[in-house]
């Protein structure tokens, strides 16, 4: 009798348990080895990075539990909070290392999920493993990079992929959902803008699994909102400068060019302000009609994905961080500026282009985007690595601080340089 045929995740799932181990141990390492040699810093000179310090000053000062629940920006952000909690257990010196620990987890999950069985319907174990080395090696994207403040849009993209993912079968996997999506849906405001996508996905499929992720970003939905409407008036609104050019610029020099060549080099490739602006007008409607025809074309996980990422570009033009000096797209079209806020359009832009190269796609697209990919691919493999953090000495700072008497306050120069985190001597 002939031997029933098993594909290739059938053949992986029956593998002997030392086999399985051996690949898993082998992921782990290379995706540790990836994420810290990007900025090796991070972990062998850790220092507090940004708001890093603000999640940590004030579960120092007021205490880890009272700290979780305060709001920050209009929203709950229990992710860093809670990271900020753990770290208090370490002595200072080592708490920027377990912040920074904690955000590389958070990273590395994203990997370890696109591989994981649970991703089987996105092809087959190459291209997932291909997919989550994109992840892992994606130019620009150092503001998101090893710091628990920017770590929760690699949490948002975690949430995503287990929107899409199959359902789990196993207990651990159902839990694994259920905190994840519910620790994403108390941190900021992505719960909102992925609610749409993870809608959509239950439309497609219909599956009990689906309806209860939808749920759980529901709860997140509820509470996130009802906060933004208690405590929203104390977010600041900014003055945009919005125009028609200004967003070309940003979505063709902040979300297109660092993808397809490392950085933005709008003005570079154009030889005048003119030249620069009629680019960014057509690499924003090629890419917008690139967008729509993955929308319109594409499986259930490609369009959640478009919509997510499109959800996410508009809210943050919509709303951005304040600059109270200046028009705030002004600024987000510098190059480099708010690198955290193009990370997941450019993630959504590498799928598009990815799923562009599939066999039934037209063959002009498909060579089109063959070129774009290997341009990809160089560009990523020139940029990976991040710049370190300028060392600002914290061990002293922190030797100084250990010295002083109980109820002494002190400020310790963090980064980017000019900020300061002000503790309170325990």
């Amino acid at each position: 009798m002939q031997a029933p045929h098993l594909s290739p995740e059938a053949v992986r799932r029956r593998r002997p348990l030392s086999r399985q181990a051996a690949w898993w141990l082998a992921v782990v390492v290379v995706t540790a080895a990836l994420l810290v040699l990007r900025r090796p810093d991070a972990v062998l000179n850790p220092q507090f990075y940004a708001d890093d310090s603000h999640w940590f000053e004030q579960a120092y000062n007021y205490g880890a539990i009272k700290s979780l629940f305060y709001v920050y920006g209009g929203y709950l952000q229990v992710l860093s909070r809670l990271a900020a909690g753990i770290a208090l257990s370490v002595p200072l010196s080592r708490a920027p290392l377990v912040l920074n620990a904690l955000a590389l987890l958070v990273e590395a999950a994203a990997a370890f999920f696109l591989v994981s069985n649970r991703m089987r319907n996105l092809g087959s174990l190459p291209i997932r493993c291909g997919l989550a080395l994109l992840y892992l090696i994606v130019p620009k994207a150092a503001e998101v990079h090893a710091n628990i403040t920017n770590a929760p849009f690699n949490l948002a993209f975690l949430a995503f992929l287990i929107v899409i993912a199959e359902v789990p079968e196993s207990r651990a996997g159902h839990i694994f959902d259920v905190v994840t999506l519910l620790l994403m849906g108390l941190t900021g405001p992505f719960c909102i803008l992925l609610f749409p996508a993870a809608l959509l996905v239950v439309l497609e499929r219909r599956k009990v699994w689906s309806v209860v992720r939808l749920s759980l970003l529901g709860i997140g939905v509820g509470v996130q909102g009802l906060t933004l409407l208690l405590k929203g008036h104390e977010r600041i609104h900014p003055h945009l400068g919005a125009s028609f050019l200004r967003f070309c610029r940003i979505v063709a020099g902040q979300v297109v060019l660092p993808v397809l060549q490392g950085r933005n080099r709008l003005d570079v490739l154009a030889h005048s302000q003119a030249a620069a602006a009629l680019l960014a007008c057509l690499i924003t409607v090629l890419t917008a009609a690139l967008f729509v025809y993955a929308f319109c074309r594409g499986g259930v996980e490609l369009r959640s994905f478009v919509l997510f990422a499109s959800l996410l570009l508009a809210a943050s033009l919509a709303f951005p961080t304040p600059n109270p000096t200046n028009d705030s797209w002004s600024l987000m079209q510098a190059p480099g500026a708010a690198g955290r806020y193009w990370y997941i359009p450019g993630l959504a832009l590498i799928a598009v282009l990815v799923w562009l190269l599939g066999p039934q796609r037209p063959g002009a697209l498909r060579a089109v985007a063959a070129l774009l990919v290997c341009s990809m691919m160089l560009a990523a493999t020139k940029h990976w690595r991040f710049a370190s953090l300028p060392d600002l000495r914290y061990a002293t700072y922190v030797a100084q601080f250990e010295r002083l008497p109980p109820g002494t306050t002190m400020n310790i120069p963090i980064n980017p340089p000019g900020w300061a985190m002000s503790l309170v001597k325990k």
